[in-house]
């Protein structure tokens, strides 16, 4: 899991470095070196960290949601708690049902496109907080329970947006027709000594494909179907599943 992304990295430059032998073995190189190709390289990098740095904005705000998620279940499971020991006609069960169904939901959605389960348990909890009402739970109380409620939609729907699109797609085929581009001229650039030809091509096409690489895997923060060290992590989530659950001494 921690070196995926080197060793896909180190396998694509493998491939690279073959195709170069091949080109040299049969002397297909037409391209000589100038000082010009060290500027292009300079440029391509720039332009690609500008798009990196853009993808990063948004991975650091997905690193939030599921502490935010996380809270907003708690506070409103202690609070339901709360109720239910003031009041034994209270169905904290109801409640817990639907907590624990957003935990779960939400899970299956980030590995399933298109699915938006989760909003529906998160629609369920308008439910509880009705029979609060009947039972003449203040209303600010409530308020304060629909304000969390609130936060969890505005974190689930943001999951989903960022989860569904690509930042900049124009942008991104950019990169991507760069790393072409570079990778082609080291290719078919003649370069001597041969080792030094060697040593070059495999350096600076283990930075650009590892920036492709990069690009593709944060720009959906959210995986289940496809772990990297870099996924962002729900053990928030799970832990959060594991507290809400009965405990009969309690409850």
């Amino acid at each position: 899991m921690k070196y995926r992304l080197l060793l896909q990295t180190a396998l694509l430059v493998l491939a690279v470095i073959g195709i170069k032998l091949f080109i040299e073995h049969f002397s297909l190189e037409f391209i000589n070196t100038s000082p010009l190709f060290t500027s292009v390289i300079a440029g391509a990098i720039f332009i690609i960290s500008i798009i990196l740095s853009g993808i990063i904005a948004d991975y650091k705000e997905s690193e939030k949601l599921p502490a935010e998620i996380s809270s907003s279940v708690e506070s409103i499971y202690q609070e339901g708690l709360y109720i239910s020991r003031a009041n034994n006609d209270f169905d904290i069960k109801k409640l817990r049902t639907s907590l624990a169904s957003i935990l779960t939901a939400l899970k299956t959605d980030l590995g399933t496109q298109n699915s938006r389960e989760t909003l529906v348990p998160l629609a369920n909890l308008a439910e509880s907080f009705l029979e609060m009402e009947k039972l003449g739970v203040p209303p600010n109380y409530i308020v304060r329970l629909k304000q969390e409620q609130s936060v969890i939609r505005k974190a689930i729907l943001r999951i989903y947006h960022m989860q569904r699109i690509d930042f900049l797609p124009s942008a991104q085929i950019l990169a991507q027709t760069i790393v072409i581009i570079i990778i082609s001229l080291l290719i078919f650039t003649r370069i001597e000594p041969f080792i030094d030809g060697m040593v070059l091509a495999a350096f600076v096409a283990y930075i650009f494909i590892f920036l492709l690489q990069l690009l593709r895997v944060i720009d959906k923060p959210f995986r289940v179907d496809e772990y990297t060290m870099d996924d962002v992590s729900l053990f928030l989530l799970r832990e959060t599943s594991e507290r809400i659950k009965p405990i009969k001494a309690k409850d």
